[in-house]
């Protein structure tokens, strides 16, 4: 099944509607539209999304999520490594670094509150150094020739596996390569 992935950074809402920001674009969404695209961020299938969409009572799921897909603020990693060559993962938020009750999770939110996100290790080097490569892809590569070495194709299911956990926890957006 493919999997669908929210795409840009939620700017607010605005009189009537909500603005998403993508690259250097913005998406204005209707209060249903911005409801689907809040939900997508649970790492899920279309046809997943659509049945959550319609538990929360959200009328045209499936029409929302089509012109969301034709607008870029949803995609589909129908071809992993293909999705690695198109999307990068920008944080948001401040890293806190490890835990001192569990050196190997790491937090990461705002200062002085409880942390939005308790990740792992991996997880964590993706949020805090992501942003620096062109695509996921070039990530995969970099964590090819360091740690355990691999292919950059055996990197991709932990990257996006990192890359799902970080979007449900808002803490990171998907932005397309440039």
């Amino acid at each position: 099944m493919t999997t669908v992935f929210p795409v840009g950074h939620g700017a607010g809402p605005e009189s009537e509607h909500h603005v998403i920001r993508v690259g250097r674009t913005a998406e204005n969404l209707s209060a249903a539209e911005f409801d689907v695209w809040a939900l997508a961020h649970r790492w899920t299938t279309v046809t997943e999304l659509v049945a959550e969409c319609l538990a929360a009572d959200i009328d045209d799921a499936e029409q929302h999520v089509d012109a969301l897909l034709s607008r870029g603020v949803l995609t589909q990693a129908d071809d992993a490594t293909e999705f690695a060559h198109r999307y990068r993962l920008l944080p948001l938020f401040v890293g806190f670094g490890n835990r001192p009750d569990d050196l190997e999770r790491f937090a990461i939110g705002v200062p002085g509150l409880e942390p939005l996100a308790l990740v792992s290790t991996t997880t964590y080097e993706l949020w805090q150094w992501g942003w620096v490569a062109p695509s996921l892809w070039a990530h995969c590569e970099v964590l090819a020739t360091i740690g355990e070495p691999g292919t950059p194709g055996a990197q991709l299911d932990v990257v996006l596996d990192g890359v799902a956990q970080l979007l449900s926890d808002f803490v990171a957006v998907l932005e397309p390569v440039s």
